[in-house]
């Protein structure tokens, strides 16, 4: 499933069941302007699931200002590529947000 072009439309007035998301609309159109990087894919997912940068930081051992810099097209460091690669690959084999934390903490051994 390609995300890209989705989320441009997911304005939370147009969306109602959209209104609880984690992102502010400056951030999916900060996520939609940025070149396609590896980072920046993972912020697509995110916001498709609605699954929250806190998640993210807490399972890749990083900052949350550090996952957005990836959400906008910052580079990933090839400490993280692995991690980011493998947290995207469950994002997008997931239906829900939920489903997608349950199989990241089970990876990394994280409480849920």
């Amino acid at each position: 499933m390609e995300v890209g072009t989705s989320l441009s439309k997911h304005r939370c007035s147009e969306y109602p069941h959209l209104n609880n998301m984690a992102y502010s609309q400056k951030t999916i159109d900060a996520i939609m302007r940025a070149p396609k990087t590896q980072g920046n894919q993972l912020g697509r997912w995110a916001v498709h699931l609605n699954f929250s940068v806190v998640r993210i930081a807490k399972a890749l051992g990083v900052s949350r200002q550090t996952v957005y810099n990836w959400f906008e097209g910052g580079e990933i460091f090839v400490a993280y590529e692995h991690r980011v690669e493998t947290m995207l690959n469950y994002l997008k084999n997931s239906k829900t947000a939920d489903e997608a934390w349950r199989k990241i903490c089970q990876h990394y051994g994280l409480a849920p």
